[in-house]
């Protein structure tokens, strides 16, 4: 797991502490699965990292990449994590009750096709959209703003209304 450049100073300590806190959201996800059920596996844990400061991390990780490189991070296989300094076997697996899908200028939030897990969300005319299996949520690092299932202005949502239910 490639953890922190020497190089870098002020971000590489919140860059620790999300992947720490991200360690101790799967440990605590992985125990409460075991022991009582996968809606309780998405409650908050104090001091994890929460969708919204993950979709952050990964959005400004993005275009940090993009202001070193002047180019999008890959969009395909390992590359898409790895441009992006982190680790593909961490992100194999739902993380906060999401599979995380880095692709070029964007991070792409859903489910897998096949799994109980629902993703729900709210929309800019305070519609709740149900994320369908396979579909994204697609998360712009030009601008931070989401959009339910293909880039367009009617299709904006409010990231903070995210819900992951077991159906």
């Amino acid at each position: 797991m490639m953890l922190l450049d020497p190089g870098k100073t002020g971000q590489s300590l919140v860059e620790y502490s999300l992947l720490l806190a991200l360690v101790a959201l799967v440990a605590i996800g992985g125990l409460t699965l075991l022991g009582g059920g996968v809606s309780r596996a998405f409650e908050q844990a104090e001091g994890a990292p929460s969708v919204l400061d993950l979709t952050a991390d990964f959005l400004g990780r993005i275009n940090a990449f993009y202001q070193l490189n002047n180019r999008w991070p890959r969009s395909w296989g390992d590359e898409r994590f790895t441009n992006l300094g982190l680790d593909p076997a961490d992100w194999s697996q739902p993380v906060a009750g999401v599979v995380w899908n880095p692709n070029g200028p964007r991070i792409g939030l859903g489910n897998r096709p096949g799994d109980n897990l629902q993703i729900y969300v709210t929309d800019r005319n305070n519609t709740v959209r149900k994320l369908y299996d396979g579909w994204n949520i697609w998360c712009e690092a030009a601008d931070g703003k989401c959009y339910y299932h293909t880039v367009a202005p009617e299709n904006e949502v409010d990231l903070s209304t995210l819900v992951v239910r077991e159906e």
